[in-house]
């Protein structure tokens, strides 16, 4: 199936052909456990400046075209993050700080477009990790990140 997207900063387009994502994945990547009020109420209740608020609901925007399908790609992250952060809140502040960090070092000019791709997910992955040295006692977080891993797998290239 061939997926599109495009850089809302840059107005880049990519184009991509994945032969994993059907339209079961399509359907999964369409249904969200949380509504959007929730989210936002979860948004506004972090602790966090409201630029960095503002950068989590303008990610919640971010689609992508796979087939004739639009998936609210962005949207589903920030549900998954949602959802997660409200029941393993120290591996999810990790995350939430390494997303922001990576948007800051992505808004540089020039050097954020060479670095930020490749900076964004690793500030993502230690931020998890840092918190993931308290919630790792509890095994039921080690199965929610496998299971959420595996739901994106079909866009692993």
């Amino acid at each position: 199936m061939k997926v599109s997207g495009k850089n809302p900063q840059s107005s880049e387009e990519f184009n991509i052909e994945l032969d994993s994502v059907d339209s079961a994945f399509v359907k999964l990547m369409s249904t969200f456990e949380m509504d959007e009020d929730e989210i936002k109420k979860l948004i506004d209740g972090l602790d966090i400046s409201a630029d960095a608020k503002s950068m989590l609901f303008s990610f919640s925007r971010v689609t992508i075209r796979a087939g004739e399908k639009i998936i609210k790609i962005g949207r589903k992250i920030i549900d998954y993050i949602c959802r997660i952060y409200s029941e393993f809140p120290t591996a999810s502040f990790g995350m939430v700080f390494g997303a922001i960090a990576g948007f800051l070092i992505s808004s540089i000019p020039i050097l954020g477009v060479v670095l930020g791709p490749l900076v964004a997910p690793i500030l993502i992955l230690l931020g998890m990790v840092a918190g993931l040295s308290e919630d790792l006692k509890d095994k039921a977080l080690a199965r929610k990140v496998a299971e959420v891993n595996a739901k994106f797998k079909p866009l692993k290239t």
